[in-house]
């Protein structure tokens, strides 16, 4: 395998890239890879259907078992013109009893429904590896990018029902009219609710459309799979550091080239001055090099104290053991009373919940608490309206009308919250917290801040004389 002939760009990427690439990779040769799926899938297919003729959604389950014999043809496919390599068609048909017979057992019956099939596929073909070390190479593959892998597998068979639907519909509209009487009579002969005694037209048109459907969602998937393979493979070896190695050697190559021919000549002029023999008998002459031998005697143990120790050593582990259990239980019970301890407030202490104060400070990046806003909020944002800065005002009505319905609404509101999410605290307080009036403040703010669009000098002025929160109003 060479990394300097790859025909795309080795880089770690992400898993949703890497899942990309292998859809590219697909893209770019599909038509050959779609060949090379038929080659493999071809002649049993044909001989299914002539055995399953009379009963096509057995042929379908049948053709669906089968169908990792094509994926590995394509495999076969894009992983060799990934690194440059044009497969002949000798070696393609050379390739075809393998992908067959590799691992028959263990491929089409062990492993079949395993949903880690388009990664691991890569492991046993490319890598050749068997048993544990084909166990362990798997485990290490697959476990970066197992969530994309999941969602590839649950997406395809669902597309794989969408898309065959799709293509009967195709069908069926592109029928010349009057020219489908055989289909439309099986149709009105059949009960829908019976599965069981569907026409053999209408079932053999289904599974037809659901096979073809099946190629073409295979073919992506197995580039999925390899795609994530080859990232997982790029950032556990790093092979995006060795390709920079070896551009830049390539890059100092001849100056790497003058550096060796003055390394050896200073070599062979040193050389001169003392033979090769002379210098390893003056380093093995040094102190360094002197061999010391040290005896110790061990004594005996008697044999009666080797079986009291390990006991009182189990007791010792045991009693650690029994602590650190306790101790663990307590600290759970304790972590658990204090992740939980609104809910000891609510139930026991109800009654003080309106004394406590509000504890969000900053609300989506604006200062909401008490110090940081003028006594008369209604009138400094007037104030600020007439003097043309609009969204100083406006933010300065919003901002006070949630540090207002904290205080007097007693609405617990977050500082991780949206206007979305303070809406919706607000409108479940009631009454008290004035849902109203903060509706209408707050689509001004949104259409301010996020569309730019300023309301009428009446609707800003009728805001600030309605403010419901009790201060004083000089309008």
């Amino acid at each position: 395998m060479r990394l300097d002939t790859v025909t795309a760009e080795i880089r770690p990427r992400s898993d949703w890239e890497a899942v990309d690439l292998g859809f590219a990779m697909v893209r770019r040769d599909f038509w050959r890879c779609l060949t090379m799926w038929w080659l493999a899938m071809g002649i049993p297919t044909a001989i299914a259907t002539v055995l399953l003729w009379n009963h096509p959604f057995w042929l379908l389950v049948v053709f669906w078992w089968l169908k990792p014999a094509g994926s590995r043809m394509v495999l076969f496919e894009i992983s060799r013109r990934l690194f440059g390599e044009e497969p002949s068609w000798r070696a393609v048909w050379r390739e075809i009893p393998r992908v067959w017979v590799r691992r028959f057992f263990y491929r089409y019956l062990w492993a079949r429904l395993s949903p880690w099939l388009p990664v691991t596929l890569a492991v046993e073909d490319l890598e050749g590896l068997r048993g544990k070390a084909y166990r362990l190479r798997c485990n290490q593959v697959v476990r970066r990018g197992e969530g994309p892998i999941m969602w590839i597998y649950l997406v395809s068979h669902a597309a794989v029902i969408w898309f065959g639907i799709a293509i009967l519909g195709t069908v069926l509209m592109f029928i010349p009219e009057g020219q489908d009487g055989a289909w439309q009579q099986a149709v009105e002969m059949w009960e829908p609710m019976v599965l069981s005694e569907m026409p053999l037209i209408v079932s053999r048109s289904t599974v037809a459309c659901m096979m073809l459907s099946l190629v073409l969602t295979d073919l992506f998937t197995t580039g999925a799979g390899f795609g994530l393979y080859i990232n997982n493979r790029t950032w556990i070896e790093g092979w995006d550091v060795e390709l920079a190695f070896r551009r830049l050697a390539q890059r100092l190559g001849k100056a790497a080239v003058i550096l060796m021919s003055f390394f050896i000549l200073g070599a062979s002029a040193h050389g001169q001055e003392e033979s090769p023999s002379e210098r390893i008998e003056r380093v093995k002459a040094a102190k360094e090099f002197v061999v010391h031998t040290v005896t110790d005697k061990v004594p005996k143990t008697k044999s009666s104290s080797s079986f009291n120790l390990p006991i009182e050593l189990i007791e010792i582990l045991l009693y650690v053991f029994g602590i650190s259990v306790v101790v663990l239980l307590v600290a759970f019970i304790a972590r658990a009373i204090w992740k939980n301890r609104h809910v000891f407030i609510l139930r026991n202490r109800g009654e003080k919940l309106g004394k406590s104060a509000p504890s969000a400070r900053v609300v989506m990046g604006m200062e909401v608490s008490p110090d940081t806003l003028p006594d008369d909020v209604p009138s400094s944002a007037w104030a600020l309206w007439q003097q043309g800065r609009h969204h100083e005002a406006l933010g300065l009505l919003y901002r006070g009308s949630i540090s207002r319905v904290m205080a007097v609404g007693r609405v617990e509101i977050q500082e991780s919250d949206t206007e979305g999410d303070c809406m919706r605290r607000v409108e479940s307080a009631g009454h008290a917290a004035h849902p109203e009036y903060f509706r209408g403040i707050t689509g001004a703010w949104i259409r301010i801040a996020y569309a730019g669009i300023l309301p009428a000098d009446s609707d800003v002025e009728a805001l600030c004389k309605q403010w419901p929160f009790g201060e004083r109003r000089a309008l």
